[in-house]
């Protein structure tokens, strides 16, 4: 039957369902490889055909790449990008929000984000305050455990009311003060860009309605990984008309470790009654073999919607289940057939991907690849961000951007080195306190005499006075970039640089990190012209966030070199044509944690597994080993559960592996035989 619509011709009949079904509430169950982004942007496309006014459209998604293709291709769509429409990440859209209500919600306008190094620094003050030197208490824990109160949506008081014994009450104290500290510093945290938003849209009735009028048609991509902060952000957003679309998977949904809560997209119908389902079921991913131990692995939970992914790509070949003695004979078996792809003329590095469940797994097959010389990524490694020079240049801005930003500023205070050592830096604190000020003023009451401090310390402090004045002054005529360069220039950073890489080419290699950053200000000021530094740090805190696009795999295509290896969490939305899944056994996948924790952890663990297979689209090979090594002895393994429910099905090819220093075909033939008996066959 003929689509009256041509611009409706190039969906399928359940993506049409999706893109034309706009009023009221809405859930597309998107299948692994079923054409979720086009579904989106088809639909976007589809109201501004209809009228609907681009600054009412609201679209919100998790990463920021994924963000700017929603916008490409929207574009692409209509014939250009349409003016007032908001397709954003959860945290810039908060962080859009919280700038322009930022009294509302008891913030001063310029307030900074810290990163997690900053927030390690605050609390481990916070902790001390509270608890005076405690010897093995770790303040990331703290701080893990306080982030995880705010995705929930726990104030300090619910954490407080909730405690019930002497760790859950250092945490509900640590929280309150953290979040007071960062107040008073006018910071904030990545959690606080969802969490006070909320909070002023609570608070404030004409704020809230103002909002919701707005945003007339809200869409939500990866629906699945909101956890109860984000969740509460929807629910202020969403107005009387419920013209809300999320688009997501319950068999994809694995970050319950950074809060994300599967009953969301469970308990959507209940949440608004009436909703719509479209399941989108047409898989133009993966073969049918490599979609028929998708589909038997994943009903195996429960809880989910149910749905059965149909390939568009034939049969293919058999997955194979390939058993090994250990891992030593599992990385030889998994780079013999690298090898042998790569010998073939249409196989490039890069179409081939290595999954392990665990970071730690890694380590061998670097080892192998490397002496092979097989080129690779590993995903995952020291952020630019992290880097030293990074955080130091950052925290200069930071401070002249935000005077009160007492972290960055004992971050730099002596570097390079002023001679302000640990116990100048505990009287200037107590001068802060004294006289209720932020440490760089602090700083310049003890230049202009005040304190007893000696007369070297005092000149130091005058110089760093006048270093900030001068920044401020450039930023107040408008002048970021001349700023950010100058700031490091007077500072005399390079020197700090020259003392801590005696190596030339280390040393040369690291400022010229340190001068990439600079330009980067300075494009990013000739592109933004009337823009002020806080903007620009706000850019770059929300592009390099560690809850976005760090941990989500997708290196960009510089960085994609070679074989790609990586965790199964960092390849999710990713695809590759050969996929080997390593260590696929009990205590691994599923994690022996998960194993302990009950049936909801087994359950994310099983679409963990769900997740990997369905990221081959051509070839998939699953491992696992007999032993492995586990603190210098041999320990017994067994395949995964997971697998194990599935063998009766004959979806896989079962094959054991005979590495080169086996010592006879007798030994594989033993090995195959008692793992077909662990599985009564």
């Amino acid at each position: 039957m003929a689509i009256a619509d041509p611009f409706l011709s190039a969906l399928n009949p359940a993506q049409r369902e999706a893109v034309t079904c706009t009023e009221g509430p809405l859930l597309v169950l998107a299948g692994a490889g079923t054409g979720k982004t086009r579904v989106i942007t088809y639909r976007i496309a589809n109201l501004l055909r209809r009228g609907v006014a681009p600054a009412s459209v609201l679209a919100v998604t998790f990463t920021n790449k994924a963000a700017r293709e929603m916008r490409e291709r929207v574009a692409a769509l209509v014939g250009s990008r349409p003016l007032g429409m908001t397709i954003s990440t959860f945290h810039s859209l908060g962080v859009r929000i919280l700038r322009a209500e930022a009294e509302r919600a008891g913030y001063r306008h310029g307030f900074n984000i810290c990163d997690e190094n900053d927030q390690v620094s605050l609390l481990r003050t916070v902790l001390r305050e509270i608890r005076g030197a405690v010897a093995g208490l770790d303040p990331r824990a703290v701080l893990a455990a306080i982030s995880r109160a705010k995705n929930r949506f726990d104030l300090p008081a619910d954490v407080l009311e909730a405690a019930s014994d002497d760790w859950e009450h250092l945490v509900a104290a640590g929280y309150e003060r953290y979040q007071t500290s960062l107040r008073d510093m006018n910071c904030v945290d990545f959690d606080d860009l969802i969490l006070l938003p909320v909070l002023c849209l609570r608070k404030d009735e004409a704020t809230s309605r103002r909002y919701r009028t707005r945003f007339r048609h809200i869409l939500v991509d990866e629906y699945q990984d909101t956890n109860g902060a984000q969740y509460q952000f929807l629910r202020c957003l969403v107005g009387p008309e419920r013209n809300i679309c999320v688009v997501g998977d319950d068999d994809q949904s694995i970050y319950g470790f950074r809060g994300a809560e599967v009953d969301k997209i469970l308990g959507f119908e209940r949440d608004f009654p009436g909703a719509r389902i479209v399941k989108l079921e047409e898989n133009y991913r993966s073969t049918a073999s490599i979609l028929d131990l998708a589909n038997a692995v994943i009903a195996g939970n429960p809880s989910r919607h149910h749905k059965v992914l149909r390939s568009t790509l034939g049969r293919g070949e058999k997955v194979r289940c390939v058993a090994v003695p250990d891992e030593h004979a599992e990385v030889e078996y998994v780079l013999r057939d690298v090898t042998r792809l790569l010998d073939s003329s249409r196989v490039s590095p890069r179409s081939i991907a290595i999954l392990l469940r665990a970071a730690a797994q890694a380590r061998p097959f670097e080892e192998k690849l490397r002496l092979r010389r097989i080129p690779y990524t590993l995903i995952g490694g020291q952020s630019y961000f992290d880097r030293k020079e990074v955080r130091d240049v950052l925290a200069y801005w930071k401070v002249a951007a935000n005077p009160t930003e007492d972290i960055s500023f004992l971050r730099i205070i002596n570097v390079p080195k002023r001679g302000i050592g640990s116990t100048a830096i505990r009287k200037l604190d107590d001068l802060a306190r004294e006289a209720k000020v932020p440490l760089l003023e602090a700083v310049g009451l003890a230049a202009g005499g005040a304190g007893d401090f000696p007369p070297a310390l005092r000149a130091a402090a005058g110089h760093i006075r006048d270093l900030f004045e001068r920044a401020r002054e450039r930023l107040a005529a408008g002048k970021p970039a001349r700023m950010a360069r100058a700031l490091i220039d007077e500072a005399c950073y390079r020197e700090a640089v020259d003392l801590l890489y005696p190596d030339p080419l280390t040393r040369d290699g690291r400022w010229r990190t340190v001068e990439d950053l600079v330009a980067s200000v300075e494009r990013w000021a000739e592109e933004n012209r009337g823009g002020d530094l806080v903007e620009f740090l706000e850019a770059l805190a929300l592009d390099e966030m560690p809850r976005e696009d760090r941990e989500d795999g997708k290196a960009n295509d510089a960085e994609r070199r070679g074989v790609l290896l990586m965790t199964l969490h960092s390849a999710k939305g990713l695809e590759f044509p050969h996929v080997f899944l390593v260590g696929v056994e009990e205590g691994t996948l599923p994690h022996k944690k998960a194993a302990e924790d009950g049936d909801a952890a087994i359950e994310e663990e099983r679409r963990l597994l769900y997740v990997g297979i369905t990221r081959a689209r051509e070839s998939l090979t699953i491992t696992h080993a007999a032993a492995r090594t586990l603190y210098g002895e041999a320990r017994p393994r067994q395949l995964s559960r997971f697998v194990q429910e599935v063998a009766r099905q004959d979806l896989l090819l079962e094959e054991a592996f005979r590495p080169a220093d086996a010592a006879t075909e007798a030994d594989v033939a033993e090995l195959l035989s008692t793992y077909r008996k662990s599985r009564g066959r």
